[in-house]
């Protein structure tokens, strides 16, 4: 069984987390473990973690807790199939289906399968910037088992296929976002009837600065970040959108919520509800992938 390790919490800067009953506090470069000084905890098994008085949440697996850069550093080993119960608990939406869940459990292997050692010494964090994960609902559990070892390949190997909550209406291509990663999947831009029907249409105004980002960069995801760190993350929700100049700046009529690559997450749970199987739907955002079985 694949074994990867996580960073988790990190967005919370812990100075203090609590291990089941375990008080654990950074005295500068070491640890307060219930009163004796360490340099590192170490736990196995089924722990919850609290951190501040109102965030817990349960894991499997081993606990490594450290001092670094000025706050605890907690690094998660858990198996692959703990780590996709949790992504697909997390990433998709409410009440949807088997196929669904199932597609998005594909989906969330193959970027592990593709991603590992991105930060180093560990695989992958908790945030937006790797895979966000909570604690596994039985529906989770179930998709990572129904699809074990199942990954999407492209030309025959795997790759870290992108996803977002919604697409809009129409999926966009790996170019017209600006990424352009040489020999990874080049993501094509394909209709997306669930959201072309049901998706609401929002509108932005910008001015100044970010009036001109956008010009410069129209459509482009790091435009879209950049926009999202200085002005609020839903400063922009998607790439999808029509942008006009107005008297004061630039108007944006859009739809959608993400960058649009890829896996739609509303429009799987339509298409599953409409009974198409999770192969079908993944053909469907990933044209011309494979699903393969590898160990």
């Amino acid at each position: 069984m694949l074994l990867l390790k996580v960073a988790i919490l990190s967005l919370l800067h812990p100075q203090q987390v609590t291990v089941n009953n375990i008080v654990i506090t950074r005295q500068g470069g070491q640890l307060d473990v219930d009163g004796q000084r360490q340099a590192s905890y170490l736990s196995r098994g089924r722990f919850q973690i609290r951190v501040a008085p109102d965030f817990r949440r349960t894991y499997t697996g081993q606990l490594e807790i450290t001092s670094k850069n000025s706050e605890l550093q907690l690094i998660l080993t858990a198996t692959e199939d703990d780590l996709i119960a949790a992504i697909v608990s997390a990433e998709s939406p409410g009440a949807a289906l088997p196929a669904a869940l199932e597609a998005q459990a594909i989906v969330a292997r193959s970027w592990l399968r593709a991603s590992r050692r991105r930060h180093g010494h560990y695989d992958l964090c908790d945030t937006t910037h790797c895979q966000h994960f909570k604690e596994p609902a039985p529906q989770g559990v179930r998709a990572a088992a129904a699809t074990r070892n199942l990954v999407l390949l492209w030309q025959g190997k795997p790759f870290a296929p992108a996803y977002s909550a919604s697409c809009g209406g129409r999926t966009r291509s790996a170019a017209a976002i600006g990424w352009r990663d040489e020999g990874a999947y080049p993501y094509f831009s394909v209709e997306c009837p669930i959201c072309l029907r049901n998706e609401p249409e929002w509108t932005r105004h910008f001015d100044g600065d970010g009036a001109a980002t956008l010009r410069a960069h129209p459509h482009s995801e790091a435009a879209r970040l950049a926009l999202g760190r200085r002005l609020g993350w839903d400063a922009l929700p998607s790439n999808n959108y029509e942008l006009t100049e107005s008297p004061n700046g630039l108007l944006l009529k859009g739809r959608g919520s993400g960058h649009g690559l890829g896996y739609c997450q509303k429009g799987a749970a339509g298409l599953a509800r409409q009974g198409r199987s999770p192969a079908e739907i993944l053909r469907h955002y990933f044209p011309g992938t494979n699903i393969m079985s590898r160990q």
